[in-house]
């Protein structure tokens, strides 16, 4: 049972989509932020970290290259046909930053906002209890509370953009959060937060795979593009 299930997460491996820029290729495909998953790329699996991908990117310059996404949400494989191209009027081939990572029991690692306190960061920020989900930024995934707060520690005062997904827009969107203890309450965020089995993405949003409403702007220039020279950090 435990070779099963040690098996089932080495599978469960791709490169994730992180940010996808407006009018891209992968804009146009419709990849989805942190849900979206790269498993396959012209028939071969990519469950390793190399650079079988970024060759197959550069490879297919012009040239539409299947791929083969799992969304985390809907739990469902798509196949989509991706051009890389240099023309499109942005950053990368692909307009998209990625990460090699797992989604095995990836939907326990979200951090759901269960109240937000008047006039805190989190309120600020526009965060709406009961239905937001902070996922991560564009260098780290939330997987839990405390990931969330170590990213809020190193960005005491200064403004941190975070993918927040939302259960009745079925959106994936860029928040801008300006963690700071001076606001008057309790925390830097004043939200309360909670991650686990318990609040988990409810069954009526697993139906889609979501969108993506990115900026009009490459989020996190520091995150590895898709066209990279080797591939993006574990």
């Amino acid at each position: 049972m435990g070779q099963g299930a040690s098996q089932e997460e080495a599978d469960a491996t791709g490169y994730r989509v992180l940010g996808v820029q407006p009018s891209s290729p992968a804009s146009a495909v419709g990849l989805v932020s942190f849900f979206d998953f790269v498993v396959a790329c012209d028939g071969i699996e990519l469950r390793e970290l190399d650079s079988t991908f970024i060759d197959k990117i550069k490879a297919s310059e012009d040239v539409p290259l299947p791929c083969v996404v799992y969304n985390l949400k809907s739990r469902q494989t798509r196949d989509v046909s991706i051009t890389p191209t240099r023309n499109w009027g942005g950053q990368g081939m692909l307009g998209v930053t990625i990460r090699f990572d797992t989604y095995y029991k990836a939907d326990e690692c979200l951090v759901r906002v269960l109240d937000v306190a008047d006039g805190s960061p989190a309120a600020q920020a526009g965060l709406v209890a009961g239905a937001d989900y902070l996922l991560g930024t564009a260098e780290r995934v939330f997987s839990d509370a405390d990931a969330l707060l170590d990213e809020c520690t190193l960005h005491l005062d200064a403004a941190v953009e975070v993918y927040v997904y939302n259960v009745d827009s079925d959106e994936v969107r860029v928040t801008v959060l300006v963690p700071t203890y001076t606001w008057g309450g309790d925390g830097c965020l004043g939200a309360d937060v909670a991650h686990g089995y318990l609040h988990r993405l409810p069954t009526r949003c697993r139906g889609t795979n979501g969108v993506s409403i990115e900026p009009d702007r490459p989020v996190a220039p520091n995150a590895r593009d898709a066209t990279g020279a080797s591939p993006p950090p574990p």
